[in-house]
Order: C-alpha cells, then sequence, then structure tokens
C-alpha cells in the first residue's frame, strides 16, 4: 500500500469549494508547527484537545499561523498512531485465539506477533518520515512548503470555517478566558502606564518655559497663572485612530524600502469574556455568544463582561517565529488622558520541531535499513505496551504508580498541562449550598493557542532575544511622538508628557513610577539564552 494512500492530502479548503487562501498557511511557524504534531504527542494531544474535543471553546487568534493546517496535521498523526496499534491488537488477538485451539504453537505465535509489531511500526515510521521529507521540510526540491494538509473526516467544513472565523478575528472580537485577554500573543515582556492632565497649552511661551524650568531662584509662575489655550475636544476613538494611521504609514506605508517594518500589523480590537450560561429556564438553553452589535457603546465599561479595545502593533520576524505584540490603551477620565501599554513576545518555537529541515532530501534504501533496526529494538517495548493495554481502561487512580508510569506514560520534554488548565469551579460557602440551583455556566473563551503551547523556554540566538527588544523600543517611540503630535494638534500643554516620555524611554525608576518593568525588559539577566518565559513572575499588578 503506498504511502499516499494511507496518508492523502489536500490543499486548504473543501473539496468541490472556491480556492480559499488563509493568510497564513504557508507560513514557516505552521510547517513547523505542524512537523511538531508528528514529532511530540504531548503537543498533538494538546492541538486535538483544544481544537477538536473542546470545539465549544473559542479559538485563539493566529499570530503568524494558521490552525487549521496544524489540526489537519496533527489528526493524521493521530491515525497512523491508531492504525499502527489496531494491527497490532488486532493480530494479537488472532494469534492468541489460534494459540488456544491448537492450531498454532506458542513459539511461532510469538515470532509472529514481534514480526507484526515489528511490521506495524516500520510502516508508521516510513510513512511518517515520507510525509516529513516532501510535505513539511523547508529546503525541499519543489519549491518548499505549499500549505496543503491531509485530509480527514473529523475534519469537516463547519469546523475548518469556525476556526477559521475565529482565528483570524476579522470582526476585531476577541473572547478569551481565564485571566490574561491578550490570549495567543504569548508572554509579557514590559508594561506602563501614564495619567496625562489635558491642560490647555500655554499661550506665553516663556511663561510656560519658566513654568517647566523655574526661575533662576527656584521660583516660577504658579500652575494657573499661566494663561492657557482651550483644549480642542477628543474622544478616545480619534486618538486611538491618529496614532494607529501615524504608525502604520511612518512604520511601513510611508517608509524607505530599506527602513521598512516589515511583518508589521496595525489593528484595533475589543478584548471579552465568553461566558455561556445554560439556563434551564429557556427552551434555546445555553446563551450564545455576544457579538459586535451586542457591547455597548460606554468604553472601557467596569464590569465582568466588559469589553475594552486596544491598539494591537504586531511584529513577525524571523519567518514569523519571533512575534512581538504592543497592546495599546486610551481612556478619558476627568480631563485626564490614560495611555497603557502592554508588551508581549512569542518565541521561537521548540528546537524538536527543527529536526524536520535536517532531514535528508531523498529515502534511499541506506535510511530504510536504519529505520528498520531501530524498529527491531523497539519490539520489547511495544511487546510490554500492548501486553498493559487492557489496563489503560481502568480508571488512573485505581493502577500504582509505578505501574501508572508504564500504563499512561508522560511525553519527554514539554508538558502541557499548564497551559490547557481549565477555570477552578467557583467555592460555594453558602448556608444553603444555592449554588447547586444556579445556572450552569461554561467559559468558552480562549485560554492558549498551538503557537504558544509550542513555543520554547529559551531563545534559540541571540539576535532573537534583541529583535524582540529592538522591535518593542521602535514603536513604544513611535508610539509616544504621535501622541505627543495629536495632543499637540489639540493644543494640550505637553509638559506632563514630556516629562513621563523621559521616564519611560530613559529613567531606571520606571517601575516606581508608572508600574511597569522596566529592568532587562522582562528577561532574565544572568542567562544569555533566557526567553519570553522568564518574565511570567514579574508581571506587575
Amino acid at each position: 500500500m503506498s504511502t499516499q494512500a494511507l496518508h492523502p492530502h489536500r490543499h486548504g479548503r473543501p473539496p468541490g469549494a472556491p480556492r480559499i487562501t488563509r493568510a497564513y498557511a504557508r507560513t514557516k511557524a505552521t510547517r513547523l508547527l505542524s512537523a511538531g504534531t508528528y514529532l511530540d504527542p504531548g503537543y498533538r494531544r494538546a492541538v486535538i484537545r483544544e481544537l477538536l474535543t473542546k470545539r465549544f471553546r473559542v479559538v485563539a487568534p493566529s499570530y503568524g499561523y494558521d490552525a487549521v493546517s496544524v489540526l489537519a496535521h496533527a489528526l493524521a498523526a493521530r491515525r497512523l498512531r491508531r492504525i499502527q496499534w489496531s494491527v497490532a491488537a488486532g493480530s494479537a488477538v488472532v494469534l492468541l485465539l489460534l494459540t488456544a485451539r491448537g492450531s498454532l504453537g506458542s513459539f511461532i505465535a510469538v515470532q509472529l506477533l514481534c514480526w507484526v509489531l515489528w511490521g506495524a511500526a516500520y510502516l508508521r515510521r516510513l510513512v511518517t518520515l515520507h510525509t516529513l521529507m516532501t510535505r513539511l521540510k523547508g529546503t525541499r526540491p519543489d519549491g518548499g512548503f505549499d500549505g496543503s494538509y491531509p485530509a480527514c473526516g473529523k475534519l469537516t467544513d463547519a469546523l475548518i470555517d469556525k476556526i477559521d472565523h475565529e482565528q483570524s478575528a476579522h470582526t476585531g472580537l476577541v473572547f478569551y478566558g481565564g485571566f490574561q485577554p491578550f490570549v495567543g500573543a504569548g508572554e509579557p515582556l514590559r508594561d506602563w502606564s501614564n495619567a496625562q492632565l489635558l491642560l490647555g497649552a500655554p499661550k506665553d511661551r516663556i511663561a510656560a518655559r519658566r513654568h517647566f524650568d523655574g526661575d533662576g531662584d527656584g521660583t516660577g509662575p504658579a500652575l494657573d497663572d499661566v494663561e492657557r489655550r482651550p483644549v480642542l475636544p477628543f474622544t478616545v476613538h480619534d486618538i486611538t485612530t491618529y496614532v494607529a494611521t501615524r504608525m502604520a504609514a511612518e512604520l511601513r506605508d510611508e517608509a524607505r524600502h530599506d527602513e521598512r517594518v516589515e511583518g508589521l500589523t496595525v489593528e484595533q480590537r475589543r478584548y471579552t469574556t465568553a461566558v455561556r450560561t445554560n439556563d434551564r429556564t429557556l427552551a434555546a438553553g445555553w446563551s450564545r455568544l455576544p457579538g459586535t452589535d451586542d457591547l455597548p457603546g460606554i468604553h472601557w465599561r467596569e464590569d465582568y463582561d466588559s469589553a475594552r479595545e486596544y491598539l494591537c502593533v504586531r511584529v513577525s520576524s524571523w519567518n514569523e517565529e519571533l512575534v512581538t505584540s504592543m497592546f495599546v490603551g486610551f481612556d478619558l477620565k476627568g480631563d485626564t488622558l490614560h495611555t497603557e501599554f502592554h508588551t508581549y513576545a512569542l518565541g521561537p518555537l521548540v528546537q524538536e520541531f527543527h529536526l524536520v529541515d535536517l532531514l535528508p532530501d531523498t529515502f534511499d534504501g541506506r535510511l530504510a535499513l536504519r529505520v528498520a533496526w531501530d524498529m527491531v529494538k523497539v519490539v520489547p517495548h511495544l511487546a510490554l505496551a500492548l501486553s498493559l493495554w487492557p489496563l489503560r481502561l481502568l480508571p488512573e487512580h485505581l493502577l500504582p504508580r509505578s505501574v501508572r508510569r508504564v500504563v499512561r506514560p508522560r511525553p519527554a520534554g514539554r508538558s502541557y498541562a499548564g497551559f490547557i488548565a481549565e477555570s477552578a469551579d467557583a467555592v460555594d460557602n453558602s448556608e444553603f449550598r444555592l449554588g447547586r440551583y444556579t445556572n450552569e455556566t461554561a467559559d468558552c473563551g480562549a485560554l492558549t493557542s498551538v503557537r504558544e503551547m509550542a513555543t520554547s523556554d529559551t531563545f534559540h540566538h541571540f539576535f532573537q532575544k534583541s529583535d524582540a527588544r529592538k522591535y518593542m523600543q521602535i514603536v513604544e517611540r513611535r508610539l509616544l511622538h504621535n501622541i505627543r503630535l495629536f495632543l499637540r494638534e489639540h493644543h494640550v500643554d505637553l509638559a506632563d508628557h514630556d516629562r513621563a516620555q523621559t521616564n519611560i524611554l530613559f529613567g531606571d525608576n520606571t517601575q516606581a513610577v508608572f508600574g511597569g518593568h522596566n529592568e532587562n525588559f522582562g528577561y532574565n539577566h544572568h542567562s544569555g539564552g533566557s526567553g519570553p518565559s522568564g518574565s511570567r513572575g514579574a508581571q506587575s499588578s
């Protein structure tokens, strides 16, 4: 049987439908994540669990990858594993029945079983290597990854449309679960906030300078003594649109070709929770998720279901392997402009996923012999796993710890439990335990992305770490400059803004003044290969 028959591929579109090209279907990140589903069983199970088993959950926004392709390859890898073990288990049952009836000797039966275990494992590895070398290798002779993915019955048209719609976030609405709203953006690097008092600009420049610097004797005009121009009124939407337009123009659209920030995306998104309630008194049952038309017009409501809008400035570099995202939020309260700045980074993918690019270009007889010999050495382990397979049907708590490690082995390498943890149920300490009568709720917001689950804890290259800091500083500096231009056009006194800008960009007391973490930008100072995950403990409250 050919590998094409076992592992059919198709382009990223439903059969018979017009061709639909997803934005990130052919990126390097998509290719390596797809390869990772064959290389890491823990990651494969996590992808299927998040995108298929828990399809009630909203898919996290995509940052340079296509979740449809990754899920398709994860299902294909799982199908290969199931075929291997189905053949092995079925053969074992047949041989056991023949031995019990006396039609086959025990010695011959054991030999045949070992041969079947070897053959099934060998064929699975051959198909896996064929897929990695012909579909997912970056240096393929035919031009590289074309974005195709395996066909699978579970990957229905409806599921493809759901994942594609939610990962693209075309409506600008992102549903998050748990505590952190910027799901899919990676680990926090740095944040700061600033409150700008909206005073009118002084009419007299000399008096304004004296007010800013003071006289030689340490005195100057009082704040209320300066004659000021009236501030031109503006809204949060006005300043957000202004900053977004100028950021895109100065860093990408109108910049010189050699100075252009490639991979820059500037967009406005709203982040809200996605808690659905099962109201038994209603015929409809579970409530639907809110849409853009359901959200009130109040900016930054202060309640549990509030949706808050942020300007998302994202820079994708290193072929989508390094993604630095800056989230900027504005709010107006009491003639004061409050600005929030949050930086997140998606570091490089785990090193093991890059093994696909180190495979040979062709599958020759020498490689086939090496795989055959490796499978001979694996047969004893496969036989032990097959004999203990019935114990997997028992609850885990009934198995001794020593047997549990053999029956349900944990995948080597990364642990994905922390990325898919469910929200803890609320504790009911009421006198009558009234919680049992409340409507059932389910947090349907995204908790993590398949990209975040495959992010390395360390950078693989020194320049990846420096580039993450570089793009953060470039965007940060341009942001402050454009805010200053907007405030100047609206006749706002810039003295307060200039002081804050100096502290943010150059001051060592940023953490004390603004509540952010400026030192090392969230990185471990003592480890040259430290990555974005080292900043989790430094996140300010």
